[in-house]
């Protein structure tokens, strides 16, 4: 679904990407790993067309989008939620997944994704006339997640779901994530929490400084050492 090849990315002349290529297949959980600062976001933000590229290609579904501008991306089937879930603080939680759904013109199958939402997180549809602002962190990170499947992607880049959520409603966040795969949805996922990850993941990819530096299946992942002694404080 999703070849990155050899790309590149420099902020202001200083580079922070070198040479990545990763490959995503239709129906998997890919994570991109590592430690803060190496790049994965950036990576996230090139698919999304949200960084440009110093070199290399970009190809979704056999096309070449690299050169394609972030805001005709979307209708592609390309969806990010970024990091810090950028929500719309002062609109309600149903205005919020409206918004999602902006390219769509099938008001029944907006209404059935808006349902499938609800479904995967009940608590949206309870405070679906609440302002977004005043949701707590996992509640706003659920929103995030939700307003990114109005879109009706197929591939949805999460960038760190677990940021700045209670630990109790991590694993609910993550369970839910694979339960969005299993119905058939391609996802590409960033996350901090490398063990529950690569524990979801169908492959991954670890970056460092800018470089990909191991890549496998992410159980291959979970038993390398190197990982294990990096991240996993084993």
């Amino acid at each position: 679904m999703l070849s990155l090849q050899n790309i590149a990315i420099a902020y202001n002349g200083v580079p922070a990407i070198h040479d990545v290529s990763i490959d995503v297949n239709e129906g998997e959980i890919v994570a991109l790993v590592g430690g803060n600062g190496n790049g994965k976001s950036s990576t996230l933000r090139a698919i999304a067309g949200l960084n440009s590229l110093a070199s290399g290609r970009i190809v979704f579904g056999g096309q070449d989008i690299t050169a394609l501008q972030a805001h005709r991306r979307p209708a592609l089937g390309i969806c990010l939620v970024p990091e810090g879930r950028r929500l719309f603080p002062k609109l309600t939680v149903e205005k919020n997944l409206m918004l999602g759904a902006f390219t769509r013109r099938d008001t029944v199958e907006i209404a059935q994704s808006k349902d499938y939402v609800f479904e995967l997180f009940p608590i949206l549809k309870e405070r679906r006339k609440q302002i977004a602002g005043t949701l707590s962190g996992g509640q706003q990170q659920m929103l995030a997640i939700g307003r990114g499947l109005m879109a009706k992607p197929r591939l949805l880049m999460l960038d760190e779901p677990s940021w700045g959520i209670a630990p109790k409603l991590v694993t609910k966040i993550l369970d839910t994530i694979q339960q969005i795969n299993a119905s058939g949805l391609t996802i590409l996922l960033v996350e901090q929490n490398v063990k529950r990850a690569l524990e979801i993941a169908s492959r991954g990819y670890v970056l460092q400084t800018g470089r990909v530096v191991l890549s496998g299946s992410g159980e291959d992942l979970l038993c390398n050492s190197e990982i294990q002694k990096a991240y996993l404080g084993i």
